[in-house]
């Protein structure tokens, strides 16, 4: 997604902390409000590092995924770190896009996909969000009528250039490896696994600065030269 189809970093916003104190206060309703306090402040600072990196690149690899340091903070309060809490914690500190923009192409690109007649999968390295939380950004933009599937590193537990993103996705999309068109802005994270599988690859670079080679079929500077690419390959004049 980072670079892709929306930027490769979102900058931090004021109301950030808030948001999330609200949403976290929901996501433990019978936590005692004093309790819960301590126990968001914690997490907050937990996870300081992960979102100011992370407004720097959406590429950022951290040393602790979300889910660990929801569970630490979980373990360290005395609360149950089941994974269904876990869960709902983490999701609670993905706050919802609001006003942020998607690339410009990419709901042209989504649309053109279909029109071809083809499966779009979100295939996706994540940290807060999860599959529910994506849909309810895409929602939010309109993008969702575009969309067939969603697949994040949350879900499949790896994050990319892992298979098991990829062959998650795959069982989405129903279809072999070799019918299938993986389309993103890194080459270690997306070229190079989709080519181990047997996939076939549109390398775009929209929010990055202009590759000097790579192993891609296709090499595109924005999402409408991305989906001209993509005809292209199809046979589609």
């Amino acid at each position: 997604m980072g670079g892709t189809l929306w930027p490769n970093a979102w900058p931090l916003r004021a109301t950030d902390g808030e948001g999330r104190r609200a949403r976290l206060a929901g996501a433990l309703p019978h936590l005692p409000p004093s309790k819960l306090e301590v126990f968001v402040d914690d997490l907050l600072e937990r996870s300081r590092f992960g979102d100011e990196a992370r407004a720097l690149t959406t590429e950022v690899v951290l040393p602790d995924d979300a889910a660990t340091i929801v569970t630490h903070c979980l373990s360290a309060h005395g609360l149950d770190p089941d994974a269904a809490t876990v869960a709902r914690i983490r999701r609670a500190m993905a706050l919802p896009i609001g006003d942020r923009n998607p690339l410009p192409g990419a709901h042209e690109l989504l649309a053109e996909s279909h029109a071809l007649g083809l499966r779009n999968v979100i295939a996706s390295n994540t940290y807060w969000r999860d599959a529910q939380s994506y849909w309810e950004d895409f929602r939010a933009m309109g993008m969702a009528q575009h969309i067939d599937a969603i697949v994040t590193s949350n879900d499949a537990g790896h994050l990319k250039p892992h298979p098991a993103v990829f062959e998650m996705a795959l069982r989405w999309a129903g279809v072999p490896a070799d019918r299938c068109v993986v389309i993103g802005n890194r080459e270690e994270n997306d070229i190079d696994p989709a080519l181990a599988l047997g996939m076939q690859t549109i390398l775009v670079y929209p929010d990055d600065p202009k590759p000097t080679s790579s192993r891609a079929h296709a090499v595109a500077p924005d999402l409408w030269a991305c989906a001209r690419a993509l005809r292209d390959m199809l046979g589609f004049a």
